[in-house]
């Protein structure tokens, strides 16, 4: 099972995103997808599945599924790779989440998997106001990342090259995309999310 972890601030695309990389996967590589919703508060897949307690699991479309959570998660991931076995687990955090330390956890407790790599959504035109405001929260979520992805470039009123030159400063040698997920993401960005070296 390979494991891509989701980070990005509330509204930066997350679960847009998401979404047409497990349909590319499950209809162009035919592999099985789990996703494993963690969002508080956003519209999402999360609010089509009410669960008391434990893992509750809702087909989405041909070889995905949906799993929401209300255990903890390195329980629930250990859970999907001992009962559903998916080819890939696809987990999206909240957005008050640091993917970094969630990553840690995961390496620590569920050694299981073949491939592990954390992308980051950054929505672009909010990124200098929620830098400003929100610091440490939003700075975090970038660094320790293997992939950030700059999202909402179509709408975007702020400076590309600026923002860009801002985040290369927080990742180093993480690849850094720029993208629309409102739009189709093109398959040379879902390429480089799902790409293992």
């Amino acid at each position: 099972m390979r494991i891509l972890l989701f980070g990005g601030f509330l509204g930066s695309g997350k679960t847009t995103t998401i979404l047409q990389i497990a349909k590319y996967i499950t209809e162009n590589k035919h592999e099985t997808v789990a996703l494993i919703e963690n969002e508080i508060g956003e519209a999402g897949i999360d609010d089509k599945l009410l669960a008391d307690s434990g893992l509750q699991v809702r087909p989405l479309f041909g070889g995905c599924v949906c799993c929401q959570i209300t255990s903890d998660l390195i329980t629930a991931v250990r859970e999907i790779n001992e009962t559903i076995k998916p080819d890939w687990l696809i987990i999206e955090m909240t957005g008050l989440a640091i993917p970094g330390n969630i990553a840690k956890l995961i390496n620590e407790y569920c050694n299981f998997y073949t491939g592990f790599k954390t992308i980051t959504i950054v929505d672009m035109g909010r990124w200098p106001e929620l830098k400003e405001v929100l610091g440490p929260l939003v700075t975090g979520q970038v660094e320790k990342t293997d992939l950030v992805i700059i999202n909402k470039a179509d709408i975007a009123g702020s400076d590309r090259t600026e923002i860009i030159n801002d985040i290369r400063e927080l990742v180093n040698t993480a690849p850094i995309k720029v993208a629309s997920a409102a739009d189709k993401l093109p398959p040379d960005i879902i390429e480089e999310v799902i790409r293992f070296e």
